[in-house]
């Protein structure tokens, strides 16, 4: 989970990974791969946390966290593309973490390669918009303004909702949307939803 930095609330993964799924379907060129499944991987990729997690992303040992990202990039067995798309982010993160669940995410994304239809190099094509679309709503949901650099975009965050990026990826003139955050005090027994708006754009 995340910690705002402004105010008293909490953001699960799993809210963290549905607004990364949310700007990824606004990606004006997709990846070569089928598109529903590859939105729902972004979604999905950090399904290793479940939907309530209370693993603070600020002091989760590395025990716990090889832990829940072996849980992560394990396929599940109901669409190979989705099961990639998990594994490649999730092996991008080990890389600067273990070596042994490295080289084990290495090992299931080789098994799943072919199972998804694609080559490594349309994969890792999906791994660099995977990439941006995390870097944005990583650094959104500490709620502080941050300038990010992700893959040859630039970010300006305001830390109150606002994105810009430069160069403009998407479809759309601008991505607006709502994300789920949680009153910190009694998180997880008493969950106490807070709406948070964003704006992603190309301008302030």
């Amino acid at each position: 989970m995340f910690r705002s930095r402004r105010r008293a609330v909490v953001f699960p993964q799993a809210d963290h990974a549905r607004l990364a799924g949310a700007i990824a379907l606004a990606w004006r060129e997709p990846p070569p791969l089928p598109f529903a499944s590859f939105v729902r991987g972004v979604a999905d990729h950090d399904r290793g946390y479940g939907e309530v997690d209370t693993d603070d992303i600020d002091t989760v040992d590395d025990a716990r966290w090889i832990e829940i990202q072996r849980r992560g990039f394990a396929p599940r067995g109901e669409d190979a593309v989705v099961d990639l798309v998990v594994a490649l982010h999730v092996q991008r993160l080990l890389s600067r973490n273990d070596a042994a669940a490295y080289a084990d995410a290495e090992g299931v994304i080789a098994s799943l390669l072919p199972l998804a239809g694609v080559t490594r190099e349309q994969a890792d094509a999906a791994d660099l918009v995977t990439n941006v679309c995390d870097v944005i709503s990583f650094e959104f949901c500490f709620e502080r303004p941050s300038e990010r650099e992700a893959r040859g975009y630039q970010l300006v965050l305001d830390g109150e909702g606002d994105v810009t990026v430069d160069p403009w990826p998407f479809r759309l003139p601008e991505l607006v949307g709502l994300v789920t955050a949680y009153e910190s005090e009694g998180y997880p027994e008493r969950l106490v939803p807070v709406v948070v708006p964003f704006r992603v754009g190309s301008t302030r």
